[in-house]
């Protein structure tokens, strides 16, 4: 189908999908292995993990149809866009799904303001998730559980930061372009990771596993 970008992004999408199960696989390996359930953690701290991992899927979609349009170079300046902050934009366009590559499904030329609106998009929402990424590790930051999966968090968001400008300032390098897909699906699996290694838990459960003293905390584990 020469490229139909819906067809590349969720060729995409799939292959990020196989990568979470086999996550959650060898999570589950692990545990079984070790004989270690899943760490409790309150029921709001997980439904924060769900919702970053939810973000972090949507900002991959959204970056893969940037990177299937070729609509990486449609802002060759940063933080602004092209020189301004609200550049001209087609949304409609941009939301135009099912279509050959650099056409719309009428057959007509996709416009450079669609392109800008496809790559703006995903900019803009990429604040949002390193917004989100940000407060989650401050959260996790008394899971001991969950030290490493916020270590990674914290060192994947600031790549993802410095590969997503390279490819903008840079002109599209290989090197920043292949980082920054890697990183997105390094993301995704360390917050799979997270999910699979914690089981939801009362609050009431965990003040009283606070409360409890240290040899009664430890028959219990």
């Amino acid at each position: 189908m020469k490229l139909f970008p819906a067809i590349v992004t969720l060729h995409l999408l799939g292959g990020l999908f196989l990568l979470v199960l086999l996550c959650v696989q060898a999570v589950g390996h692990q545990q079984a292995v070790l004989q270690q359930p899943p760490a409790p953690i309150s029921r709001p701290l997980r439904n924060a993990l769900w919702a970053v991992f939810s973000l972090l899927f949507i900002q991959v979609a959204l970056g893969g149809w940037v990177s299937t349009n070729y609509a990486v170079l449609a802002c060759s300046t940063f933080p602004d866009c092209n020189g301004s902050w609200w550049p001209e934009m087609n949304f409609a366009q941009a939301a135009d799904i099912w279509r050959p590559l650099g056409l719309l499904s009428d057959g007509t030329t996709i416009s450079f303001a669609a392109l800008t609106a496809i790559h703006y998009i995903h900019r803009l929402a990429a604040y949002a998730v390193i917004a989100a990424v940000l407060l989650l590790v401050y959260a996790l930051r008394k899971q001991p559980a969950l030290t490493s999966q916020r270590k990674w968090l914290l060192g994947l968001i600031a790549l993802q930061f410095a590969t997503g400008l390279s490819n903008v300032v840079l002109d599209w390098p290989l090197l920043a372009a292949v980082l920054h897909t890697g990183g997105a699906a390094a993301l995704v699996t360390v917050m799979t990771w997270a999910l699979a290694a914690t089981r939801t838990r009362s609050a009431l459960a965990l003040q009283e596993d606070h409360n409890a003293p240290h040899g009664a905390r430890s028959i219990a584990a």
